[in-house]
């Protein structure tokens, strides 16, 4: 076979093998198109914990807080006139609306976040020392004192904080109280599926078994 005769033999042979190829990566992307992987929304990851600045009342029985994350909490219990969990619902919002945290904060659209409540909201008081940030606090004073004091200590909460404090309804949640709002994102809003009023607590305060102040 003369040396033109078989650069031609290889060259069709190569032609042929590319084309072959060539079908066979078409086929295969008609039959495995790529998979496009979507994230996810984890719809219990959202929260925002700051002061109350503004409760609006909605249709069907709701509640709309705009919240402003900016207010630190160490900051707005400290500013509390008196660390007293047996006040009342309404003073407990006043108190914490004339405090230099809330009042002195800045309020961007970056630190503000609107929420909504339904009636299905589920709302807890909870009650953590002015220097604990990190806990979601306890369910009684007594008990923060107690967490606060450690397993060497138990003693320490059981003097203290006796009476029994009120918990907070929907009704109560106004400007100035501590929340944290779990709430996930549905439509352009934020639907609230769980609402914690946080109360300060301190060892000093004067909290005596007697009825809360109106």
């Amino acid at each position: 076979m003369t040396q033109p005769a078989l650069r031609w033999m290889v060259f069709g042979l190569a032609a042929s093998l590319v084309s072959v190829l060539t079908a066979s990566s078409n086929a295969q992307e008609k039959k495995d198109p790529p998979k496009v992987t979507q994230a996810k929304a984890n719809p219990s990851a959202e929260r925002a914990s700051g002061v109350i600045i503004k409760a609006e009342p909605i249709a069907a029985g709701g509640l709309r807080l705009t919240i402003n994350t900016a207010a630190v909490w160490r900051d707005w219990a400290r500013d509390q006139a008196v660390v007293d969990p047996n006040v009342s619902p309404r003073k407990a919002a006043e108190r914490g609306a004339n405090s230099i945290a809330t009042k002195g904060e800045p309020q961007t659209k970056d630190d503000l976040v609107v929420v909504k409540l339904s009636p299905e909201t589920k709302l807890d008081t909870r009650f953590r020392m002015m220097n604990d940030e990190t806990t979601k606090g306890a369910s009684t004073p007594a008990a923060a004192v107690k967490d606060a004091a450690g397993p060497k200590d138990e003693s320490r909460g059981s003097r203290t904080h006796a009476a029994k404090p009120p918990q907070f309804k929907t009704s109560d949640l106004k400007p100035g109280l501590f929340i944290e709002a779990d709430f996930r994102r549905a439509g352009g809003d934020n639907l609230v599926k769980t609402v914690t009023v946080i109360r300060p607590v301190s060892e000093s305060a004067s909290t005596t078994d007697k009825p809360a102040g109106k």
